[in-house]
């Protein structure tokens, strides 16, 4: 496992999987399992000593791409959970961190178990986050400052997510060249899709889109038509778009920082704790269906691979058929 990009911490909890005499097969999955999460750090550019990483919502946010983007198994959730539980609780025990932040992770068993009310967000809980966004309710002085420059940013990316459906990583690989507000359509950058996903814009839909685009100050944004992300990172100590010298091009906004977004809107307008983008994905694909959508149309339209998986939607609306009116 040592390489240069390996924290010596990983380092010595495996030596310590050594010592206490587990099998040579199970040190070696938990170094596989170990090193994808290492590697998940550094996709989203946090270094190891990042006091971010040992939050509950970066942790979080390594489980929800396991389950929307590599479709892992609850069983396979299951193992990853105690690897990495078992890595934290060796940080505590050489005080390295005070709490785990592993312990509260909600692994969203959406295959062994079925559906409930408030796996899905409401009518009102939609109205309310779209019209969180564009007011000044409860924003800290610091964050007034960038509200005008972000508001639109957001909005853009809370529509493609409660009106489509769109995943972190979806709307994150976003390019420039990837939408048409002339064609009012978006192509979904899925690179595991073998067919083309299109989604299409209703007019207010493409006005809110190609009103942040516009907004970008033209010294930082991106390039129509080109490998530019659409969705871009922001500065808050200088209160400007950032840009990737590296790669000459405004910097793409992560799914980490997408979550942390929505986190800080469901705040601000006051709803529940815990709705994320899979709420809205998931409330997305139910209006689906009881707008009478095709099924087939709506498995290509959200990008699922398999038609299993809208089984449990069914048995949703089954169940809501069921309910006293």
């Amino acid at each position: 496992m040592p390489n240069q990009e390996t924290p010596q911490t990983a380092i010595d909890f495996v030596l310590d999987l050594e010592k206490r005499g587990r099998q040579p097969s199970t040190v070696k999955r938990y170094k596989y399992d170990l090193e994808d999460y290492l590697a998940w750090i550094r996709v989203n550019e946090l270094s190891y000593n990042d006091r971010k990483i040992f939050t509950h919502w970066f942790v979080q946010s390594y489980f929800d791409f396991l389950i929307n983007e590599r479709s892992y198994s609850y069983r396979t959730l299951k193992r990853v959970y105690s690897v990495l539980n078992q890595f934290h609780r060796f940080l505590i025990s050489k005080k390295i961190i005070g709490e785990n932040p592993v312990s509260s992770i909600d692994l969203h068993n959406d295959g062994e178990e079925r559906f409930t009310d408030d796996m899905f967000i409401t009518e009102d809980e939609q109205e309310r986050i779209v019209e969180i966004i564009p007011s000044e309710q409860g924003l800290t002085e610091n964050q007034l400052k960038a509200h005008n420059l972000l508001s639109k940013r957001n909005l853009s990316i809370l529509t493609l997510m409660i009106k489509h459906g769109m995943t972190l990583h979806e709307v994150s690989a976003i390019d420039t060249r990837h939408i048409s507000f002339i064609q009012k359509e978006l192509l979904i950058p899925n690179t595991e899709q073998t067919a083309k996903r299109k989604i299409k814009f209703n007019q207010e839909e493409n006005e809110i889109l190609f009103d942040y685009f516009q907004s970008i100050p033209v010294s930082v944004r991106p390039a129509q038509f080109s490998a530019d992300p659409f969705f871009v990172a922001f500065d808050f100590q200088r209160l400007t778009y950032r840009w990737s010298y590296e790669e000459d091009r405004p910097k793409r906004l992560t799914e980490i920082a997408i979550q942390k977004m929505i986190r800080q809107e469901i705040q601000r307008a006051g709803l529940r704790k815990g709705i994320s983008a899979q709420h809205f994905r998931r409330t997305a694909i139910l209006k689906a269906i009881l707008d009478g959508d095709d099924l087939e149309q709506i498995q290509n339209h959200f990008g699922m691979k398999t038609p299993l998986t809208l089984n449990r939607y069914l048995d949703y609306v089954e169940h809501l058929s069921q309910q006293p009116s």
